[in-house]
C-alpha cells in the first residue's frame, strides 16, 4: 500500500513528503525513539517485484554509507521494513538548486561558494573511486546556513561494481550528461566535472547551457554544441569565471579541469579577484553620477553594476552603454543613455549615441537565423545586442561574432543579408 502521512514504519512516523529520488519517494519522518527528524527514501512496495532494482538500491546504500563528508547529505542507517528497502538520511532544511533557480540566476560570488563546496564533496568521492554520474541542480541541496549538500547516489559508479545497465545504454540526466556518458563509454572524474560545469553555467546565467526540443536533439547538442560563454549572456559574470566554466564543459575530457580539486583551487583563487583590471581609469565622480542615475531605474544593484562595468570597459561611453543593457524598459533605457555625467575634455568626444531602433520583425528574423548555431539562447543574445547596436549592420556583426565557426558565421551573414 502507498505510504501516507501519519503512517508508522518501524520506529519512524511519516510527517511529510519531500519528493522523488532516482529510484523512489523521499519522505520527512520523525524517530519515535529519539524525536530526531530525518529524510526517508523508500524504493519498491515489494522487493520480490524487481530484484534488479533492489540490488541497485542496495548498491546506492553501500556507496552512500562509504562517503562521510560535510557536503554530502549523511546516510544515518538503512533497513528492510515490511518488504521495502529504506534509507534514513540527514534532513537538509532548505531547498535544492533546482528550486532556487526558479527565481532566476544566482549572483556570482554565492554561486562560486556553492560550487566549491560541491567540488570538495566530489574530490572526496573521486578519491575513493566513486563517480556520481548524476550531478544536476536537483541533486544539490542548500540548507538555511548556505551549506551545499550533494545527494542521490542512485546511479553512482564505485570501484569493482558491475555495470548497472547493459552495454551501450547511458544512464543519467540528459541535460547534464557529459558526451562520454551519452556514448556509454568509460567514465572518470571529468564526467562529473562536466555536469557540475553545466550546473554552474545555469546558476550564473539563469538558463541551461544545452537546450533542445527533444531527447534526440539534446543528445546531439551535448555531443557537439558549444554554448555562448556565460559572460556574453550575463555581463555580470567576470571573464575569468566565465572562462573557467567553459573549460569545465569542454567536449573533450582532456581539455577540462582534470580533477575536482584542480577546479576548486582555480575557483577559490579567481574568487579572491574575479575581475580584471581591478582599477578603473574613469574619474570616480563620473562613475558616482552614473550610479545615482542608474539607481533610480534598477535600484540598489546599481552599486554593484557600475564598478563591474568600469572594470570591463575603458571609456565612460562604453560603461554607459553596458549599463543601459541592464535596463529592460526601452524608454527608461533611452533616457539613461541621454544623460551625461560631468562633462570633461575626454567625455565630450566619447558621449554615447542612442542605439538604433529595431522593429520586432527584424529581431525575430535574426533570432531565427541565429538559433541553428547557438540554440534557444539566440533570442536573448539578439535582444541584448540590439540594446547597444548603432545600426543594423553593427547588430548583424555583433551576432555573427557569437558564432565560433568561420563557415557558420559566413552562412549566418549570408542568410540574414539576403532579400526576404
Amino acid at each position: 500500500m502507498p505510504i501516507q502521512i501519519g503512517d508508522i514504519l518501524g520506529d519512524y512516523q511519516v510527517t511529510g513528503i519531500l519528493g522523488r529520488g532516482g529510484m523512489g519517494k523521499v519522505f520527512r519522518v520523525r524517530s519515535l525513539l529519539t524525536e530526531r527528524e530525518e529524510a526517508m527514501k523508500v524504493v519498491l512496495s515489494d522487493l520480490d517485484e524487481d530484484p534488479a532494482l533492489a540490488d541497485r538500491f542496495l548498491r546506492e546504500i553501500k556507496v552512500h554509507a562509504s562517503l562521510q563528508h560535510p557536503n554530502i547529505a549523511a546516510l544515518h542507517t538503512a533497513q528492510r521494513i515490511e518488504g521495502r528497502l529504506v534509507m534514513f538520511l540527514e534532513l537538509v532544511e532548505g531547498v535544492s538548486l533546482e528550486q532556487r533557480l526558479r527565481d532566476g540566476a544566482i549572483d556570482v560570488r554565492p554561486a562560486i561558494g556553492y560550487i566549491t563546496q560541491v567540488l570538495g564533496a566530489l574530490a572526496f568521492a573521486h578519491e575513493r573511486g566513486v563517480i556520481h554520474r548524476d550531478i544536476k541542480p536537483a541533486n544539490i541541496l542548500i540548507d538555511s546556513a548556505g551549506i551545499a549538500k550533494l545527494t542521490d547516489f542512485g546511479i553512482a559508479r564505485s570501484p569493482g561494481a558491475t555495470r548497472l545497465t547493459g552495454t551501450g545504454l547511458a544512464v543519467g540526466t540528459l541535460a547534464y550528461m557529459s558526451p562520454e556518458q551519452i556514448r556509454a563509454g568509460p567514465l572518470d572524474a571529468r564526467s562529473d566535472i562536466y555536469s557540475l560545469g553545466l550546473t554552474f553555467y545555469e546558476m550564473v546565467v539563469g538558463c541551461r547551457a544545452i537546450q533542445a526540443d527533444n531527447d534526440h536533439a539534446l543528445m546531439n547538442a551535448q555531443l557537439s554544441a558549444t554554448p555562448p560563454a556565460p559572460s556574453i549572456v550575463n555581463p555580470l559574470v567576470p571573464a575569468t569565471i566565465s572562462a573557467a566554466i567553459m573549460r569545465a564543459i569542454s567536449k573533450e575530457p582532456g581539455r577540462r579541469f582534470q580533477t575536482a580539486l584542480e577546479f576548486e583551487t582555480a575557483l577559490r583563487q579567481l574568487n579572491q579577484s574575479p575581475a580584471a583590471p581591478t582599477v578603473s581609469t574613469i574619474p570616480a565622480q563620473e562613475l558616482a553620477e552614473l550610479e545615482t542615475t542608474l539607481a533610480r531605474v534598477v535600484g540598489p544593484i546599481a552599486k554593484r553594476l557600475v564598478p563591474d562595468a568600469a572594470r570591463r570597459y575603458g571609456t565612460i561611453a562604453e560603461v554607459r552603454r553596458a549599463l543601459a543593457a541592464q535596463i529592460d524598459d526601452p524608454k527608461q533605457r533611452a533616457d539613461f543613455l541621454k544623460t551625461n555625467p560631468r562633462t570633461t575634455a575626454t567625455t565630450v568626444a566619447l558621449s554615447p549615441i542612442t542605439p538604433f531602433s529595431f522593429d520586432s520583425a527584424t529581431l525575430d528574423r535574426l533570432a531565427q537565423a541565429l538559433a541553428p548555431h547557438l540554440g534557444p539562447i539566440a533570442k536573448i543574445l539578439v535582444s541584448r545586442a540590439a540594446r547597444t547596436a548603432g545600426s543594423l549592420e553593427e547588430l548583424q556583426n555583433k551576432l555573427a561574432g557569437e558564432i565560433a565557426s568561420a563557415d557558420d558565421r559566413r552562412r549566418f551573414l549570408a542568410a540574414i543579408r539576403s532579400p526576404l
